[in-house]
């Protein structure tokens, strides 16, 4: 990707904040920046969790506050309780928010997500076009494929299909994520596919076959995780030595020689997720949250999404390595759910998971 060439102004010639903040976008290591920038503050962001977020924390943000003098402020959440704070903090929301395309339909109908105005971010127009969502309401950074791992020691055959988890030879060996979790929500629609026996583009509609058909899993002795590290602790042990996870979160470890594989085939396809950042609509510091946009739309800052976290990134020009490829198995294998629909249906889905999962 090509940016434009950052360019020094005379020192008589009159510039305005939006200029030195776009500049920074650009050229990152502008020193006469920084008062302008440090002058609006803080930057609020709200991150994903584990080494997903890690990433940016580490690799992303010192780069961010040098490049503008503003400081960084962070928590860490998921979709579902970064929804919920959008609708809390209407009035006072963060800067940016990074969710999934499970959410941004849902946020964006409720009027509580402004656009990105692709004119003042620069590296929008780098973006595969899966990652501009929603009338780009998000940004999209990274698709978070979520698949069935095992614990190599416990299991030396690789799971061809999702299928395998309702086999009673697996019975109590499954853990499940929960409703909370986008992936619990796509464990429902893959089960209505066992179920149906329909293909996920149709059988994601039938939420009710989709139930039914996960709680013979709980019959059999599945249980659900609260969180990431539970999940990996279970997987690493082999305590668990089948869970359904995001290759995000878990792959980094894979290459540390972590006891575990994911399922890269299946006969049902993985699951496919984009995460994007996302601007709330009464976001007080948007000049900045543009130029933090912006940066991690960057080729630079994407190649770290293939090399470190062993995922798909946004930007056209970073193709998958060859040991991503290995972990993500074919493109053609990972599918999307229609998120528009399942957003307004969660509420009514998430009821029916707590009757069977409680």
């Amino acid at each position: 990707m090509n940016l434009k060439s950052a360019r020094t102004l005379p020192a008589t010639a009159p510039t305005s904040r939006r200029t030195l903040l776009r500049t920074a976008a650009v050229g990152l290591a502008a020193p006469w920046v920084a008062s302008p920038a440090r002058a609006s503050g803080q930057l609020n962001v709200v991150l994903n969790q584990g080494l997903l977020a890690k990433l940016w924390i580490d690799e992303l943000h010192p780069a961010f506050e040098k490049a503008t003098g503003a400081k960084v402020n962070v928590q860490q959440s998921v979709t579902a309780n970064m929804l919920a704070m959008l609708k809390t903090q209407r009035d006072n929301p963060p800067d940016l928010m990074q969710f999934s395309e499970a959410g941004v339909f849902a946020a964006a109908e409720e009027g509580l997500l402004r656009p990105h105005n692709a004119k003042n971010i620069a590296n929008m127009e780098s973006l595969r076009p899966a990652f501009r969502l929603a009338e780009d309401f998000s940004a999209g950074v990274i698709d978070a494929v979520h698949t069935l791992y095992y614990n190599t020691t416990a299991q030396k055959t690789r799971p061809a299909a999702w299928a395998e988890m309702w086999d009673k030879s697996n019975a109590r060996r499954i853990a499940i994520p929960p409703i909370t979790w986008n992936s619990g929500v796509r464990m429902v629609t893959t089960a209505a596919q066992i179920a149906t026996g329909k293909p996920m583009k149709d059988a994601q509609y039938d939420l009710e076959a989709g139930m039914r058909h996960l709680a013979r899993l709980k019959d059999a002795g599945a249980v659900a995780y609260t969180g990431a590290p539970q999940a990996i602790q279970m997987l690493q042990s082999g305590q668990v030595p089948l869970v359904p996870f995001y290759g995000i979160f878990i792959n980094p470890l894979l290459d540390k020689g972590a006891p575990i594989a994911p399922a890269t085939t299946l006969g049902e396809g993985l699951h496919g997720e984009v995460v994007g950042l996302n601007m709330p609509v009464k976001a007080k510091n948007l000049e900045l949250a543009e130029v933090y946009v912006n940066m991690s739309l960057s080729k630079e800052f994407q190649s770290k999404i293939d090399s470190v976290l062993r995922a798909r990134s946004a930007h056209r020009d970073v193709n998958p390595s060859e040991r991503t490829r290995e972990l993500l198995g074919p493109g053609d294998n990972i599918l999307y759910a229609d998120w528009k629909f399942l957003s307004r249906n969660r509420a009514k889905l998430t009821e029916m998971w707590n009757n069977v999962f409680g």
